[in-house]
């Protein structure tokens, strides 16, 4: 399965912090937060996140 370089980078941010906001990931990523919101939706169409909780509760779980 092939990810794109910020998917990678997303998936490691959330490794190190699992309750990182979407906002938070796009000021580090330099871009804008629907964007980070079509990755996370694709890592999750790829079986490679999965969401845990509330949406402003909740924490992220990298699965591959």
């Amino acid at each position: 399965m092939q990810l794109t370089e910020r998917q990678k980078n997303i998936c490691d941010i959330i490794k190190e912090n699992p309750t990182i906001s979407g906002r938070r990931m796009s000021e580090m990523l330099s871009v804008s937060q629907r964007t980070i919101e079509r990755d996370l939706s694709a890592l999750q169409k790829k079986g490679v996140l999965q969401r845990k909780g509330y949406a402003h509760d909740g924490v992220w779980i990298v699965l591959k």
